[in-house]
């Protein structure tokens, strides 16, 4: 039986992966973040958290562009 999954890890999963590869695609990238997530065995399919690390992942490019003062205050408020 798969565990539920801790939306913090799907989450970080995303945003560290545009961190470590900043310069790439998510197309070039999902398989590598694919092969973390499969890593862990008790973890849920793939396919039941791509969409949300596609999001986180894409939400990091969307903090990224915003002015440091905006960054800020959402890094702060997510916290």
């Amino acid at each position: 039986m798969k565990h539920d999954t801790d939306r913090t890890l799907v989450i970080s999963l995303g945003r560290n992966g545009r961190v470590s590869y900043p310069e790439r695609s998510w197309e070039e990238i999902e398989p590598v973040l694919r092969r973390m997530w499969e890593f862990d065995g008790r973890m849920c399919a793939w396919h039941d958290v791509r969409r949300d690390v596609q999001a986180a992942w894409r939400a990091s490019d969307a903090l990224a562009s915003q002015p440091a003062g905006r960054r800020r205050a959402f890094e702060n408020r997510a916290a």
